[in-house]
């Protein structure tokens, strides 16, 4: 089973969806060579990889693989405990509660499924669909990495470091099928289909060559200079061929049959429905789904279909480039009296090359389509209905004819579509309109989407862009006397024009219109340049080690007995301090005011409120902001706002066609954490030592609540009833990371013990 759907009362004894089966492989071939004479030493070397990446997935993408059945709540046999309607009112009438439960109880003990689903997957050689129990890409990837570097020795107290990289990382392929578009994904060449290549992608990336060179001074004996500049490249993520491989139109096909009362209602285009359907589960009703009629191949290249109906797809840039990093940095580092050692630095990035990854057939609205819009927009604040008509006395309403010829009435007057004209939504307007046959109303298919074959086009390219610029300063005091500290502060700042994960293990792209990584718009990044994600204005860091200076060896008592140096010696305590800025965030319109693809930021009346942490009764968890409601009257000056109580400031809904504020614009909680620790060193002979410690990590138990944008019960979108809430995540603590994997926010103690010999 792959669960119930409206039912509780059915269990799946059974994993549906194996889990990932994966298996990476990586012959390598390395070899380093230095030689030295006089006052150079160089140094060279290849590094040769060759990745086999097996990745079986039993859930691929939104499709189970394996076969599944679904139960209904309302799907029950003809004539099977067919109950009188219940009475609709008075004292005899049933809770909607136990009436579902009824129902429930009904399907469990019957055991008639109103779904059986089942995935297959393709043979694009053999052009057939077979059931399999994973899905399964043969990812390969080869790079070749070379190196020279000399290390000169100009001076007593002048090194210079100066070398070359060379990176070369052909495009990955896969072992059996490797599909790509035949044309543009954005349909600007005409129809797409896919077809067979050498690699996902046509770039080689031959000219990865980046220079280093760095350069040590040391004035004196107490000071040293450190200067240098890299220019390094990245490569791809096999994990992230993967999850593109599957995007190819055809790779799987999802077979759903779907029962009614007497049997089957409807089966998926190029599937065939199993024979026993009426059966019960204890009757023989069938565990499998035939093999489909359809091909892999048909579906490589697809017609022109309404918005939904058409597949959703994937490919790279054909033009893929390697991400690069040109990274610069000054350091001075000093010694300082009582063994201190400080030091200032300074270190610059520039990220070029970036991947990112976004839906490419973005539905866009034109100026005639936003026009009409908004003229059946300004019918309803007239008091009027949305196509003009139905006007109070002495108000004429105006036709909205492109909406009109497109849509006709009926869709302008319905309750979506009023909710879109209120909140200024034309890209949810656009996106339902795009899903009726606009075509027969003589529109053209690629009206609001560039190729309508497809409903969203995954697209991976290389057009990021980030800056980093950070200072540090550091002091350090060397373990000595039973004491050393570190102390170390930077102030920096991260810009870039999409946040993604940098390993590419888990990029996902901009598919989801709310997503921070979601573009404003496709044809304009540079909307989207604002403080990273993750940026981090202040961090400060400080952990201090200290050994209790009692027992022998020690300071004090170091006369102690054979019974009393075991009690009062070898103790030792540590404590580490971390502080961090809070990193930024969007507030959302919660419409998307200027296309399809991207719910717009909100714009802002008045001066900017930052917001800060506070407990407002009634609300469970913490605010960051306290507003008013969002104010519904047209004719008020600030229609479709919320005032942050107590201040000038209102967060509003951009008019029809325009963004926000932008992106990241007001900044999250900030972030602190003590840990501390103390240990106890137990000399048991003279080679065996035996240690016990105990850790405390969050101390002092101290909530730090999550940035609002990942709030389970918050939220930064104006139209939220829970807008500016930030309840009820707290944020992980890496230092606990290794009591459970991901850390935990709350304190944790840990005791250990550790035997040396």
């Amino acid at each position: 089973m792959h669960g119930s759907s409206s039912t509780e009362g059915i269990d799946a004894p059974l994993c549906a969806s194996p889990h990932t089966q994966r298996a990476i492989t990586t012959p390598q071939f390395v070899d380093n060579v230095s030689w030295s004479r006089g006052a150079h030493t160089i140094r060279a070397g290849l590094n040769f990889r060759f990745y086999v990446h097996n990745d079986s997935r039993g859930f691929f993408g939104s499709q189970i693989m394996a076969p599944g059945i679904l139960f209904l709540r309302s799907i029950r046999p003809s004539g099977f405990l067919n109950l009188p309607n219940p009475a609709s009112s008075g004292a005899s009438k049933p809770s909607g509660t136990d009436v579902n439960a009824l129902e429930e109880a009904i399907v469990t003990m019957f055991g008639m499924p109103a779904v059986i689903e089942q995935g297959f997957l393709a043979d694009f050689g053999a052009n057939t669909y077979s059931a399999s129990r994973y899905a399964t890409v043969y990812t390969r990837a080869h790079q070749y990495d070379l190196y020279l570097q000399d290390e000169w020795h100009l001076k007593k107290n002048l090194t210079l470091n100066a070398g070359v990289r060379w990176e070369y990382n052909p495009p990955p392929f896969d072992a059996k099928n490797t599909l790509v578009p035949d044309k543009p994904m954005d349909g600007s060449q005409g129809a797409v289909t896919f077809v067979k290549s050498d690699g996902w992608f046509k770039n080689s990336n031959l000219g990865s060559i980046g220079p280093r060179i760095g350069l040590a001074f040391s004035p004196d004996n107490q000071t040293s200079i450190r200067v240098g500049y890299a220019w390094l490249f990245d490569t791809i993520s096999t994990f992230q061929v993967t999850a593109m491989a599957g995007k190819v139109p055809g790779f799987a096909l999802e077979c759903v049959t779907n029962l009614g009362t007497r049997g089957v209602v409807s089966v998926s285009a190029g599937c065939v429905a199993p024979s026993g359907t009426t059966d019960t589960i204890a009757g023989g009703f069938p565990t499998t789904v035939p093999a489909p009629t359809a091909t892999p191949s048909a579906a490589l290249l697809q017609p022109a279909q309404v918005n939904g109906a058409a597949p959703n797809v994937g490919a790279f840039d054909p033009n893929l480039k390697n991400p690069s990093v040109h990274e610069w940095s000054l350091t001075v580092q000093r010694e300082l009296p009582w063994r201190v050692v400080g030091e200032v630095g300074y270190v610059g990035k520039r990220g070029t090359h970036l991947y990112r990854a976004y839906d490419l057939n973005q539905i866009n609205i034109n100026s005639a389509f936003l026009s009409a819009f908004n003229v059946a927009r300004q019918n309803l604040f007239a008091g009027c209905k949305a196509d003009g008509s139905s006007c109070p006395a002495g108000v004429t309403g105006q036709s909205p004819t492109l909406l009109a010829q497109m849509l006709g009435s009926s869709f302008l007057t319905m309750s979506s579509s009023t909710n879109d004209f209120n909140n200024g939504d034309v890209g949810d307007f656009a996106t339902r309109a795009d899903r009726t046959n606009i075509v027969a109303k003589g529109f053209a298919a690629n009206y609001f989407r560039p190729n309508p074959q497809y409903t969203q086009i995954f697209f991976q390219d290389s057009g990021g862009d980030s800056y980093y610029h950070g200072l540090f300063v550091a002091m350090r005091r060397r373990f000595e006397g039973g004491f050393d500290f570190g102390l170390s502060y930077t102030f920096s700042k991260s810009i870039d024009d999409m946040s993604v994960d940098p390993t590419g293990a888990s990029t996902s792209g901009g598919l989801s219109t709310t997503n921070s990584r979601t573009p404003t718009d496709i044809h304009n990044f540079r909307l989207d340049r604002s403080l990273s994600d993750f940026n981090n204005t202040h961090v400060l860091l400080a952990n201090l080690q200290y050994e209790l200076p009692f027992g022998r060896g020690k300071r004090f008592v170091d006369t102690a007995s054979g019974w009393l140096n075991p009690i009062i010696g070898g103790w030792a305590f540590t404590g580490i301090f971390n502080f961090q800025s809070g990193e930024p965030y969007t507030i959302t319109s919660g419409a998307r005011t200027a296309n399809g693809g991207h719910v717009s930021s909100a714009a802002v009346l008045g001066p900017l409120d930052q917001g800060h942490l506070q407990f407002v009764n009634g609300v469970e968890g913490p605010v960051m902001y306290q507003t008013g409601p969002l104010i519904t009257n047209s004719a008020d000056p600030h229609f479709n706002c919320r005032n942050v109580l107590g201040t000038p400031t209102y967060f509003c809904i951009p008019q029809p066609g325009q963004n926000g504020w932008g992106r990241n614009f007001v900044m999250g909680p900030s972030f602190w954490n003590l840990d501390s620790g103390i240990a106890k060193n137990f000399r048991m002979t003279e080679r065996v030592n035996l240690q016990f410690r105990a850790e405390f990590f969050n101390i002092l138990n101290h909530a730090n609540f999550e940035n609002p944008r990942n709030a389970t019960s918050g939220s930064p979108s104006l139209l939220s009833t829970s807008f500016g809430q930030t309840c009820c995540v707290a944020s992980s603590l890496p230092s606990s990371a290794t009591v459970i994997a991901i850390g935990e926010p709350n304190r944790v103690i840990q005791f250990g013990l550790k035997l040396s010999f």
